[in-house]
Formats: structure tokens, C-alpha cells, sequence
């Protein structure tokens, strides 16, 4: 059953001729039965987190083939510049793909002319973005020592607009629960960066090869947005309904840019005083440790904030679901850190190549860190559906700060190490802070989401003992890399399914269960 279903059928949309300022009068739709909305909202969760697990293992297939072969055909300064260039892109989509969006997403009542507005918006912001950036490139390679990045950076500015005029697109198919639409279009732009990534690259622009990719998938997936949703507001835009979203909007906005610079504060101090070498080490790190925990966010995790919308007020059921869900969570993302930090010498030699083996030691460092910052996925989906997105911003602000004052003076005086075992250090202590107010605003406590990641942690160390006991016996006998990495993964591999095979399948049962109205 559609969001739109669910919340009554929308208003027809207003004649031209109507008073430009007046607010239009909106009765409130009948609610369904509880027990059937409740059933029909769940079942629409598993159906969609289903359709995800089918993008993602599409994309996975094309990015990592396609990574593993510009790994090797490219430097690891490359990565450095791009990954320099990713957050420019990540600071200019900040007013685009955040905010807006979320507050269409999260309005109980939503009409034609807050999406119209929506619309309008996004269109100027990215306009202005777009210019921005366009002008402080030059700052930028200033301020990072890379001068070569500013035609990278001006080469964004056009797919960043088009991007603005998919945003309402994507808001109204999350919204729906649409998530089958929404994994097409990512599928399809992960071929397309492939294929131009690809494509340069054989062609002898090498350098290119990265940002002319990034803006092929950029391009793609909005074109893809717009095919998807296929509906144009034909309301005007209203001043009401910039008001109506404004406060939630802006605060998300606020959140956003937080959670943006504290997310790759690491990167460029990394960057800035260390040099793009080590920031491409330091970054390969973060990719693979992030690989597990960003596919579970994209399965799931972004399915949670539409369907907690839904039941806002209802703080039991929150509860129960973000409980089960941060259990779930930890039964794959914490095995998963544990058996990274055995293998990552012999994964990155054997995957990457040789050059890249220094990011073993930031991998293992990392994944301490990352035992407890995988379990933060679905809290911002807390936060956000709660109407307290100003949460996710103070979550941001203090990692921002830990990071500031520790991070910039390791780069300076420890190297890379020091670096990666401080943020380690940060990603626990904020993951714990995250928790707990989540806990706080769905009246439960931070001990029984850490209860219910028990099983988790009790998995990780049986998987972790059995990858390491193959890698002990693979090396004493004297084997060779790519035996050594078999030896670690086989045995936790085995381990994990006989002791998650129950949950797997019941997972499985509930994802392909027919529709209420289907099996009637």
C-alpha cells in the first residue's frame, strides 16, 4: 500500500486563478483500521529493503569490478584528488539533496503546493550552488595545495543543476516507499560512471577519468529520478508552504552541514598535511571498512526514515522496530569489522595490488571504532522522523569537535597511524552519544539497544577466532597470499551462516511475503 494510500487521496490541484497567498483548506483523511495499517506499513518496509538488496548487489557487482580495475590502473594520488573532490560536491549538495526533501518526506499532510514549492526551490538553490562552487574552485586548490582540481571542481556545476530539478522526484518516490524505482536508478547510474570512467580512461585521459565519471552518474541518476516519477506539480508555489517547511528544512540544512563537515574534517586535515598519497591510503581505509555498514544503510536504513514518519507518535512501536533493527544491524556489521582487522593485509595486497598495502594498518585501526559506529545507521532516521533533526546536528558538532582538536595535531606530529586510532576512539564515543538520544526520544534506554547488539558481539568474536585460527594454520604451513585470505574467510564465512541461518531465512520469509491485498 502506497503513502499515498495510506494518508488519504491528495487535494486536487488548485486552479492558476487562485489567491497566490491563500492557504487552501485541507480535511484531515479518515485513518484505516490500526492493525492493518500497522501490517501494510511493515510488510511495505520488508518489500522495500528487499528491492534494495537486489540494487545493491548489482551495483556492488559494477563498482567493485570497476574499482578494482581503476585501482590498479590509477595512483593512489588520484584517490587523494578525488576523494578531495567528492567533498567539494558533498558541501554543494548539502541545500539540494537534504531538506527540502526530508520535510516532504515527513509532513503528515502534504499537497500539491508544498511539492511545487519544494520544487522551485531546489531549482534555485542548486542554481546558486552551482555557481559557488564554480567561483571558489580556484580557493579551493589553494587551500589544498592541489591546483590540478579546479577544472574538476567547474566541471560539476552543470549535473549539479540538473540534480535540483530530481530532488522532489526522489522525495515523492521515498515517500511512497518506492524503493524499487529508486535502486533502478542507482543501479543504472553506477553503469554509467562505470562505463565513462571506464571509457576515459582507455581513451588516455586518466586524470579524467574520476570526475568525468562522477558527473556521467550524476547526470544519469536524475534523468533516471525523472523517468521513475514521471509527475510534474502543477500548483504554483506558495509562500505557505515554504513556511510550512521552512523551520524543519533549515534545521535539517543546519544538521547536514554538520554532519558534512565532520564527516570529511578527517579527510582534509589528512590531506592538507599529510598529502594526497596518504589521504588516498586513508580513504581506501574508510571505503572498505564503510563498504558493509553503507550497503546495510542503503538496504535498510534509508527505508526507516519514511516508515518511522508514519508512526511518529507512537513511541512503543519506534522502539520495538529500532531495537530489533539495531540488533539486526549488529549481526553483520560487527563480524564483519572483526574479520577486516585479521585480513586487511592480505585482502588489500591481493585486491589492490601491492602499492596498496600501507591502508592495512589504518583498516585495522579503523574497525575498532567501527564496531559501535555501525550501529548508529537508523538514528538519524530517529531524529529526523521525531521532528528533531537539531539532534543529528549536535551528534555532528561534537564529533566535528573531537576531531579538530585531536586529529589536527596527530596529522602533524604522529602520521597516519596516530590518526586512524584516534578516530577510532571518536567514531565509539560519538556512536554511543547517537544512541543515546535516540534512545532518549522513543522513551527507551541506551542498555537495552546495546543489549539487543549483544548477539552481535558475541558473533563477532567467534567469527573473528575462526578467521584467525585459518590464518595461523594457512601461514605456518607456508601458503601464498591469495590461500592465506581463503583460509581467513572460509572458516568465518561457515561460522556465520550455521549461526545466522534462522535469522537470514526469516528475513527472507518476511520480504517475499505477498501483500495483504495480494493474499486475500
Amino acid at each position: 500500500m502506497s503513502a499515498r494510500s495510506q494518508l488519504g487521496a491528495a487535494r486536487p490541484i488548485l486552479p492558476i486563478d487562485d489567491e497566490i497567498g491563500a492557504r487552501p483548506e485541507f480535511v484531515a483523511p479518515q485513518p484505516s483500521s490500526s492493525a492493518d495499517a500497522d501490517a501494510s506499513l511493515w510488510q511495505s518496509f520488508a518489500r522495500s529493503v528487499r528491492d534494495n538488496v537486489f540494487a545493491e548487489i548489482a551495483m556492488q557487482l559494477i563498482r567493485v569490478g570497476g574499482m578494482v580495475i581503476l585501482a590498479r590502473a590509477l595512483m593512489p594520488n588520484d584517490f587523494g584528488i578525488f576523494r578531495v573532490l567528492l567533498i567539494v560536491m558533498y558541501f554543494a549538495l548539502i541545500p539540494i539533496e537534504n531538506g527540502i526533501p526530508e520535510a516532504l518526506i515527513q509532513r503528515r499532510d502534504l499537497l500539491p503546493e508544498h511539492e511545487s514549492t519544494g520544487w522551485y526551490l531546489s531549482v534555485v538553490i542548486s542554481i546558486a550552488a552551482a555557481v559557488l562552487i564554480y567561483l571558489t574552485a580556484p580557493v579551493v586548490g589553494r587551500l589544498m595545495l592541489m591546483p590540478e582540481i579546479v577544472p574538476y571542481i567547474r566541471l560539476l556545476c552543470i549535473p549539479l543543476v540538473f540534480q535540483g530539478t530530481a530532488m522532489v522526484s526522489n522525495a515523492r518516490l521515498r515517500r511512497e516507499m518506492r524503493f524499487g524505482a529508486l535502486a533502478s536508478a542507482e543501479v543504472f547510474a553506477e553503469m554509467v560512471f562505470l562505463a565513462a570512467a571506464l571509457l576515459l580512461l582507455f581513451e588516455g585521459y586518466a586524470r579524467w577519468s574520476l570526475p568525468g565519471a562522477l558527473a556521467a552518474r550524476i547526470f544519469a541518476y536524475s534523468a533516471a529520478l525523472w523517468v521513475a516519477d514521471r509527475r510534474f506539480t502543477a500548483a504554483w508555489p506558495r509562500l505557505w508552504a515554504a513556511r510550512d517547511f521552512s523551520r524543519f528544512t533549515t534545521t535539517v540544512w543546519g544538521a547536514r552541514t554538520m554532519y558534512t563537515m565532520s564527516s570529511n574534517a578527517d579527510f582534509l586535515l589528512v590531506g592538507r598535511f599529510l598529502g594526497s598519497n596518504a589521504l588516498g591510503f586513508y580513504g581506501m581505509a574508510w571505503d572498505l571498512l564503510r563498504f558493509v555498514p553503507d550497503r546495510l544503510f542503503r538496504v535498510a536504513g534509508r527505508v526507516i526514515f519514511p516508515a518511522f514518519s508514519r508512526v511518529q507518535d507512537d513511541n512503543e512501536q519506534m522502539a520495538s522496530a529500532f531495537t530489533d533493527f539495531t540488533g539486526y544491524i549488529a549481526r553483520f556489521v560487527l563480524p564483519i569489522m572483526a574479520m577486516a582487522a585479521i585480513a586487511a593485509p592480505e585482502f588489500v595486497g591481493v585486491v589492490y595490488g601491492a602499492k596498496w598495502l600501507p591502508a592495512a594498518l589504518p583498516i585495522r585501526l579503523l574497525a575498532i571504532g567501527f564496531t559501535l559506529m555501525g550501529l548508529r545507521i537508523g538514528i538519524g532516521s530517529v531524529f529526523f522522523s521525531k521532528d528533531h533533526p537539531s539532534y543529528d546536528m549536535w551528534t555532528h558538532g561534537i564529533r566535528l569537535i573531537l576531531i579538530v582538536v585531536t586529529v589536527l595535531p596527530l596529522s602533524l606530529f604522529s602520521g597516519l597511524g596516530g590518526v586512524s586510532a584516534d578516530m577510532a576512539v571518536v567514531e565509539g564515543a560519538v556512536s554511543l552519544i547517537g544512541l543515546w538520544l535516540a534512545a532518549t526520544l522513543i522513551d527507551t534506554t541506551l542498555g537495552h539497544l546495546l543489549e539487543a547488539a549483544g548477539p552481535g558481539f558475541k558473533l563477532a568474536i567467534i567469527c573473528g577466532l575462526a578467521a584467525l585460527a585459518g590464518k595461523m594454520l594457512a601461514l605456518a604451513a607456508g601458503m601464498n597470499e591469495v590461500t592465506v585470505l581463503l583460509a581467513e574467510a572460509v572458516p568465518a564465512l561457515a561460522v556465520f551462516i550455521w549461526m545466522e541461518a534462522s535469522v537470514f531465512l526469516d528475513m527472507v520469509t518476511k520480504a517475499f511475503r505477498p501483500a495483504p491485498s495480494q493474499a486475500a
